[in-house]
């Protein structure tokens, strides 16, 4: 089932393929991670909207029912970093709210960008609001996967994980 656009929006869909990160990246790694967990192929995706607007998600699955933007960051977390969850956070309401309204939207973070998540955060409230699914990536020895589901509103991030593999 391929997943239609709202019917004022006419919607084209094409590989993005060329975007595709190199299969070593952090980027691939969580892109493989989290397509497993969901059992679905996840691959870069463009969209031209209205047929003017061109957009790219990082992972996408063939119908597009499943819209997934990654923030990888290895480092401390920063205001740029902050930023680009936010950004991403955007992009992905927008898609389902006003092109794919059917559409599941996840942001797949690391461990880094995890504390942006916090209980209190107004990022945690937000993506809940929104109907965006945050799940964290740990990068372990065996190329990734996806552990957890962020914690809700309410609660303390780490005291609470559930498994986003069950």
């Amino acid at each position: 089932m391929t997943h239609e656009p709202r019917a004022d929006r006419t919607v084209e869909r094409a590989s993005a393929a060329h975007r595709a990160p190199a299969e070593t990246s952090l980027e691939s790694r969580m892109l493989t991670a989290l397509g497993a967990s969901l059992g679905a192929e996840l691959t870069p995706l463009t969209l031209t909207v209205d047929g003017v607007t061109r957009l790219e998600v990082e992972g996408a699955d063939p119908a597009g029912g499943i819209l997934v933007q990654l923030v990888a960051n290895v480092g401390a977390l920063k205001s740029p970093v902050r930023n680009r969850v936010a950004a991403n956070m955007f992009k992905l309401a927008w898609l389902t709210t006003s092109v794919l309204p059917d559409s599941r939207a996840i942001l797949c973070v690391t461990d880094s960008v995890a504390p942006a998540f916090t209980a209190t955060g107004w990022a945690s409230l937000a993506a809940r609001d929104l109907g965006i699914e945050v799940v964290r990536f740990d990068d372990d020895e065996r190329g990734g996967r996806v552990v957890a589901v962020l914690p809700q509103p309410g609660t303390i991030y780490g005291s609470e994980t559930s498994s986003a593999e069950s």
